[in-house]
């Protein structure tokens, strides 16, 4: 059967130059992508340590447009072996990590707008919180992380958490429209509550207590960051592309996936395993499960 010449569709021919002048080439290639949504996007990332960096380079190289950066510790030598956007002079000008950040993260992508906070979680502006698409924690200690909870449930944010020790590491999403979902505030037990006051350390001295007790640094490993900082970015992009198709159809965009919600993925880098478990929500827990009141 002879075919007839509109039955034939131009084809554009892109050369080399035209597949490789996007920096985002690559990721645009994706089902079900929304670059626009990236760079338009805000998160907020509470701590600047080795996750941090992590977290923060991957989101930067994908194009977020907005990061809400919050850390007020300074640099020591003792970073420089798993974090990636800190140098040595860095360490050795005592630099905020907050700013040696921001300066790395314009060299990889001029495009970022990066506010720097140098403040202790409990003293920063609440609007903050509002301002922001997805909330990300990569802090050293369970008050921290309580509170980045407990304001992003509040104000009905996306709640990303993350922690390692030694070659372990684990993932976990909140997301306050999942109403069966338990947040991090569920599974808190008596012995957290007993830790909470206690900052563990990844870096500098041993943290000595008011009672005298020294606690030990945290050992770490720049492998075991980059495999939770990864899945803690994907979990961030997840609701960044996600979150708009679950409000309209109520589940998840199948091309992007589900976050974590409710479930805590475990990274086992002993054994090299992964091992996602459903965490149970609390009735009673104050933070998911009361009603919210307004002031």
């Amino acid at each position: 059967m002879s075919r007839k010449k509109e039955d034939f569709k131009d084809y554009t021919v892109y050369g080399i130059d035209s597949i490789d002048s996007d920096i985002f080439d690559r990721q645009k290639r994706i089902k079900g992508w929304d670059q626009s949504k990236i760079s338009n996007a805000t998160v907020m990332v509470i701590g600047a340590g080795a996750i941090g960096n992590e977290v923060i380079k991957n989101l930067v190289l994908t194009g977020i447009g907005n990061i809400i950066l919050i850390d007020y510790d300074f640099i020591n030598t003792s970073n420089l072996n798993r974090c990636i956007l800190f140098n040595v002079e860095n360490a050795q000008q005592k630099e905020y990590k907050v700013d040696a950040i921001k300066d790395a993260c314009k060299k990889l992508n001029p495009n970022v707008e990066i506010i720097t906070v140098k403040n202790d979680l409990n003293d920063i502006d609440k609007a903050f919180y509002e301002k922001s698409d997805v909330i990300c924690s990569c802090v050293d200690n369970i008050e921290a992380r309580l509170e980045a909870n407990n304001y992003a449930f509040y104000y009905e944010i996306p709640f990303v958490d993350s922690g390692i020790d030694e070659l372990f590491g684990s993932v976990q999403s909140v997301y306050s429209e999942i109403k069966d979902a338990a947040c991090l505030q569920c599974n808190v037990s008596d012995m957290d509550l007993d830790l909470m006051w206690k900052k563990f350390s990844c870096t500098g001295q041993e943290v000595e207590s008011k009672n005298g007790e020294t606690m030990g640094i945290i050992p770490a490993i720049i492998t075991t960051t980059s495999i939770i900082g990864g899945l803690q970015s994907q979990q961030v992009l997840k609701f960044i592309l996600g979150i708009d198709y679950f409000k309209e159809h109520n589940k998840w965009n199948p091309h992007i996936g589900p976050p974590l919600i409710g479930k805590q993925l475990n990274y086992n880098g002993l054994l090299n395993k992964f091992e996602v478990i459903e965490k149970l929500k609390n009735p009673e827990c104050w933070t998911c499960s009361f009603k919210k009141i307004i002031y």
